[in-house]
């Protein structure tokens, strides 16, 4: 069985959506420390044809070292501003008023943590996506150690023998420790698509960008058909790159 994980990001883009539909189990992993300024409290849109940053306040003042799952969101003005750009952004698209309505109701609920909020637009997204692989969460698992101790100890919770990781996750992953773990490991081999926006094509943008743009149907076959998973590390011939 093939396990993937990824911290509870904010808007994510289409890599996350392809690793989980390639992933027999997906698992949330909230319990690790929050990272400023990264994708798990902001993601890009497209404005005026440019990158437009939207990013969710959280309260910081002593809380050095919290957990995605602990961090507070620090008050309420960033809906208004942020469902005001994504209008300002996309309100002409084709599908815009199909699936505006469905984001507004998620951002517009009282939530408390980043975590949570993260959670029910993936979750969201997934459904959008017809993206139906089994969602796990490291809250309710003992899961331990840092690193690649942590993957060991997802996949064992999980009943998993494989392990998928994106590219970014280079920096950590011990292969040969999976290996010696018992523990097939998979890089994902992701290639943004292409698809209209309505002008010159920017990558990387919230998968926002895509279901206003597309629709969910032809939105669902470009993220299935964006990646794949690659080799395992002991099945790759010397010298080859995943």
């Amino acid at each position: 069985m093939l396990l993937s994980g990824h911290q509870p990001v904010y808007l994510p883009g289409l890599i996350l959506f392809n690793k989980i539909a390639l992933s027999d189990r997906f698992m949330f992993v909230g319990h690790v420390q929050l990272t400023l300024k990264s994708w798990q409290v902001r993601n890009r849109i497209r404005v005026r044809d440019e990158p437009l940053f939207l990013s969710v306040p959280v309260h910081k003042a002593g809380r050095f070292g919290q957990a995605i799952d602990e961090a507070e969101i620090d008050g309420t003005l960033w809906k208004r501003k942020h469902l005001g750009s994504i209008r300002q952004g996309y309100g002409r698209r084709p599908f815009f008023a199909t699936y505006y309505p469905m984001v507004e109701e998620v951002l517009c609920r009282d939530w408390k943590t980043l975590g949570a909020l993260n959670r029910a637009l993936i979750r969201l997204f997934l459904d959008l996506l017809g993206i139906t692989t089994p969602i796990l969460d490291s809250r309710d698992l003992e899961i331990e150690g840092h690193k690649t101790d942590m993957l060991v100890s997802m996949c064992r919770a999980a009943g998993a023998d494989r392990y998928l990781s994106n590219q970014g996750a280079r920096a950590y992953v011990d292969e040969a420790a999976l290996a010696a773990a018992g523990l097939r490991h998979h890089w994902q081999l992701f290639e943004h698509p292409v698809y209209g926006q309505g002008a010159p094509f920017l990558p990387d943008l919230s998968v926002l960008d895509l279901l206003f743009n597309c629709g969910a149907p032809a939105a669902a076959a470009l993220v299935r058909a964006c990646g794949r998973a690659g080799p395992a590390w002991e099945e790759r011939e010397e010298g080859q790159q995943p």
